[in-house]
């Protein structure tokens, strides 16, 4: 700023001290921004650093989670490889069945992490592709037993819906364009709605494809009430057979026929799930028909051959690794494959699905 004399009227010359102060306060508000610009650099880089650090343990800890669940799946294939080499038959007292069951801990490593998982049989569920055979025609045992299910608790479908439901099932799964009687549907059917899509004319490839089918409603698919959905007692993998041994009591229920008394079938359901639970009865779940020939006081009790087995080919594993911050899950349906004598093969376990996330 320029001093003005207001006695003689013109600007007065700064003094020399003046100049040094005005330099010196003009420096020092340099310095103080300098300053201020480098905190912050320094901060934004030190943040920067710190959450770059954070990122590159999470991977870290992400990818040791991942290894981990992986090798939770290939240890329940060693077991199931080795079971299946020594066993005949399949139930829920063996080694594989034990990962993840009530009573089970999760697996600690120490420093490196835990593991836990859950391996299911698949073939314990209802396997929704043998609804119809290789030419497209409904297989009675089956479809008799789909009804079942449809129709007991909790479901509780009216038996003229649970029909045609199964008629629509099986219309998505066959090959021809011919709409079954009493329920079913065909292309035709589906194009005419509001959102027109084809008819899959073929075995499921998901089992969300269930939503699309003609009937299916998302409370049956998905359950109500924190119950039990379509989703959970039936299944893609399998080879057509349902395993007496470790079915659960809804799909169990359903096996019976229908002529069976409703106090019978829930006798004989909570005496099948006690009588596999007991170690002592383990080697006679190896007979065909245990279920009657073992029990007393069930020997009327007839099961379709065609429909049930003792032995399992088809198993779902979910195995989670965590790590530090890091948590993985790897979910895989697996099939044990038995030997071919003609090529002198061995027992095999193959993966038919994998996912990780």
């Amino acid at each position: 700023m320029v001093e003005v004399d207001l006695l003689k009227g013109y600007p007065v010359k700064p003094s020399r001290e003046g100049r040094r102060n005005d330099q010196a306060g003009a420096a020092l508000i340099l310095v103080l921004l300098m300053i201020s610009i480098l905190v912050v650099l320094a901060v934004e880089t030190l943040r920067a650093m710190q959450v770059e650090e954070a990122g590159a343990r999470y991977f870290q800890d992400s990818f040791q989670a991942e290894a981990l669940a992986k090798s939770g799946v290939h240890v329940t294939m060693a077991l199931l490889l080795k079971d299946g080499e020594t066993n005949q038959a399949d139930h829920l007292g063996e080694p594989w069945a034990q990962v993840g069951q009530p009573g089970s801990e999760t697996l600690a490593l120490g420093e490196i992490g835990t593991l836990e998982g859950q391996v299911a049989d698949e073939s314990g569920k209802f396997p929704i592709n043998a609804l119809v055979d290789d030419k497209g025609a409904l297989r009675p045992a089956h479809a008799q037993a789909l009804e079942r299910l449809l129709t007991n608790p909790p479901f509780q479908v009216p038996a003229e819906e649970a029909k045609a439901l199964v008629a629509a099932i099986k219309d998505w799964l066959d090959p021809d364009d011919e709409t079954t009687e009493g329920g079913g549907a065909e292309s035709e059917y589906y194009q005419s709605q509001e959102k027109p899509r084809g008819c899959k004319n073929g075995p499921m490839t998901s089992l969300a494809e269930l939503l699309l089918v003609r009937g299916m409603t998302e409370a049956l698919y998905f359950g109500k009430e924190g119950g039990p959905g379509l989703k959970d007692l039936l299944t893609l993998y399998s080879d057509g057979k349902i395993n007496i041994n470790t079915a659960g009591p809804l799909v169990l229920q359903a096996l019976l026929s229908p002529s069976t008394p409703p106090e019978t079938a829930e006798s004989w359901v909570e005496s099948v799930i006690a009588y596999r639970q007991e170690q002592m009865h383990w080697d006679f779940l190896g007979e065909s028909d245990w279920y009657r020939s073992r029990m007393v006081g069930f020997s009327d009790i007839s099961l379709a051959t065609e429909l049930i087995t003792i032995q399992s080919s088809y198993f779902s594993v979910r195995m989670t690794g965590k790590v530090g911050a890091g948590r993985k899950t790897v979910f895989a349906c697996l099939e044990r494959r038995k030997p071919d004598k003609e090529k002198q093969g061995q027992m095999d376990v193959v993966v038919r699905f994998w996912q990780v996330f």
